[in-house]
């Protein structure tokens, strides 16, 4: 084996991660760094009517494309590709089974792994490793800590539904609270604009389920029950049209809560682990009567009242219907 090849193979090795490609009636090379890959022709063509078409051609007649059949090498064809290696190998291995790899490395360890391989799978034409990959885009993997981030890349890419996604998980911090990130770069201050317009539109629905409490049934609560905390306030109406005092801690705690949704519209934002409960446990804590029910019944409570949070807030519509794909 001469120099050229040796290199070739180690690289593979290397490049492969424990995934080996060492197999198959083609070889993919990545022209980037002269990698290859040896595959079987029929995956691709499952994954890709492209391939599938080339596969089918003569010659003479391939498509007028990056990846096209030329040399031989061992007897097998080259389909050359200018993707880099670790591109390569990520693309190829969605078009693989998942049952046919050992290997139980995350196929995506990093979203900057993510970019190149969709805009792979949309040149190939690779309908449904395009789907997967899009579905990984906006996993917890991704979104959970950065949605802002991912929101600006769904948006460059023409992603709409993603970034719709990821807009609703950017309602967990302040409208004005968004720090800068590079990936803002790349989207227009029109798309920017429509994302603090959709987190202020949540912001006023979300708080408005404190104002209107028809949604609540449950009149027995300790809030509603014990006259020794009551203050001044007026009753409150619940389902029903039902006129309820109640007291004054747990009025007290869902003006806060009204504020901070308006902030954070979110249902997370009144769950029972948040700062705004804790703090109407400790003031329920100091009343003989309520304090033996309160921290029982407030976590069945604000399980309750998330979910009508999230529940309006899913019927508010992000507006930026006219992506703008940066070039």
């Amino acid at each position: 084996m001469d120099d050229a090849k040796t290199s070739s193979a180690e690289s593979t090795i290397a490049c492969d991660s424990g995934v080996s490609f060492n197999d198959g009636d083609i070889i993919v090379r990545s022209t980037t760094a002269h990698v290859d890959f040896r595959v079987h022709r029929a995956f691709l063509a499952v994954a890709s009517p492209f391939f599938r078409d080339m596969f089918s051609l003569p010659q003479s007649e391939q498509p007028s494309r990056t990846a096209s059949v030329g040399d031989m090498e061992d007897g097998l064809p080259i389909v050359p590709f200018e993707e880099d290696p670790e591109t390569l190998r990520t693309l190829l291995q969605l078009c693989y089974p998942r049952y046919m790899f050992l290997d139980d490395k995350p196929i995506f360890p990093t979203i900057e792994r993510v970019l190149p391989v969709l805009i792979a799978a949309k040149k190939y034409a690779m309908d449904g490793v395009e789907r997967e990959i899009r579905a990984v885009l906006i996993s917890p993997q991704f979104v959970d800590p950065d949605p802002l981030r991912v929101f600006a890349l769904a948006v460059k890419h023409g992603m709409y539904e993603e970034a719709k996604i990821c807009a609703r998980h950017t309602l967990l911090t302040p409208v004005l609270a968004k720090r800068y990130i590079p990936e803002l770069e790349n989207i227009t201050g029109g798309a920017y604009h429509h994302l603090q317009e959709y987190h202020i539109r949540c912001g006023v629905v979300a708080a408005g389920v404190v104002q209107d409490l028809r949604w609540i049934t449950n009149e027995t609560s300790v809030w509603f029950d014990c006259s020794g905390c009551r203050g001044g306030s007026p009753p409150v109406v619940i389902a029903g049209d039902r006129r309820k005092w109640v007291a004054k801690w747990w009025t007290e705690f869902m003006l806060e809560a009204g504020n901070l949704l308006r902030e954070c519209p979110s249902g997370v934002t009144v769950g029972v682990d948040s700062h705004v409960v804790q703090m109407a446990m400790e003031k329920a804590s100091t009343c003989v009567a309520c304090r033996s029910r309160a921290l029982r019944e407030i976590k069945e409570f604000c399980a309750i009242f998330a979910a009508q949070v999230d529940k309006i807030v899913d019927g508010v519509e992000f507006g930026y219907l006219a992506l703008n794909v940066a070039a």
